[in-house]
């Protein structure tokens, strides 16, 4: 009896060590790696600029990861820029990985779009900043600026007989025979949709006195006259020639300025008739064309306009 209860208590000891042993393992749960996504600069040139995207995990990862994409934002992926590469990878071991965002170059007046790269990484990695918003600015916006030149204004047409006829519609009306004159001397077409002009009253209480129409397109070396109002009668060079949208320019002859917006209301050109003449009856226009400081047209030669034409009334 003696026998079996000693054995019994051993039996038993033993059942309490390994008990003991077995509540002292441990579960360790693998650590998951923390994921940061960041940018060098957070804008983006369209000519071929670049971002660099750095997604850093704060340990080594067991496995490879691998990191894909989404886009979203009012720049379209594949047109307006690129990712190289397309898929990226963090390899085992390792705790980075560099992506590239590239702007592409075009022609098109867009104003600044956004950006926004949503990361996708797989194989359990805990995603801290899971998306960089981006901005892409757009260089047309200085090419257009340095290629739209306003070559001729009138705010003041003549008002004695049919001098004053700029638009050759066979009646003078002060607000209809006013004039502008705009020029294309870069190597690629404008769209001018949406463009605005304005007199320092309609600018004050944003009311454009004229908004170009949609797929209104100037040609590389185009030129493009818009009168106040009236029928414009005549070839005028050659050019193309319009009215104002709402019947008039309203240019008045002292203490005003006219301002041309593009479609994101970005101001591409200001004429500020101050310091000029308060009665001059005639145009103002560049001398020489394109390139000179603004002068009176009889200064020039004796004609007192010349929409549509060089100085001199030959064509541009």
């Amino acid at each position: 009896f003696n026998r079996q209860t000693i054995m019994h208590k051993k039996i038993f000891q033993l059942i309490i060590c390994l008990s003991l042993i077995s509540s002292c393992e441990t579960n360790d749960v693998p650590y998951v790696p923390q994921a940061q996504i960041k940018a060098n600069q957070l804008t983006i040139g369209e000519n071929g600029d670049s971002v660099q995207l750095e997604i850093r995990l704060d340990a080594p990862t067991t496995s490879e990861v691998s990191v894909n994409l989404s886009y979203q934002g009012s720049a379209t992926y594949g047109e307006d820029y690129s990712v190289d590469p397309l898929i990226g990878s963090i390899a085992a071991g390792d705790t980075s990985s560099v992506m590239t965002v590239i702007g592409i170059n075009d022609e098109d007046v867009e104003g600044p779009e956004d950006i926004t790269i949503t990361f996708i990484l797989e194989n359990a990695i805990n995603v801290g900043q899971s998306s960089v918003s981006l901005i892409l600015d757009d260089d047309d916006d200085n090419q257009v600026q340095n290629s739209l030149v306003l070559n001729e204004v009138l705010y003041d047409p003549f008002n004695s007989g049919l001098n004053g006829d700029a638009n050759g519609d066979g009646t003078y009306v002060q607000n209809e025979d006013e004039f502008i004159e705009l020029v294309n001397i870069g190597s690629s077409s404008i769209d001018l949709s949406g463009y605005k002009v304005f007199d320092a009253s309609a600018l004050s209480s944003n009311s454009p006195r004229h908004i170009f129409p949609s797929g209104e397109i100037l040609p590389a070396g185009g030129v493009y006259v818009l009168f106040g109002g009236g029928a414009p009668t005549g070839s005028f060079g050659g050019a193309i020639v319009s009215t104002t949208s709402t019947g008039m320019m309203n240019l008045n002859n002292s203490g005003d300025i006219l301002t041309i917006v593009n479609a994101q209301d970005s101001v591409l050109i200001q004429f500020d008739i101050t310091p000029l003449s308060d009665n001059p009856n005639e145009s103002y226009t560049r001398s020489p064309d394109l390139t000179g400081e603004f002068d009176q047209h009889s200064n020039i030669n004796s004609l007192l306009f010349s929409p549509g034409t060089k100085i001199d009334g030959s064509p541009f």
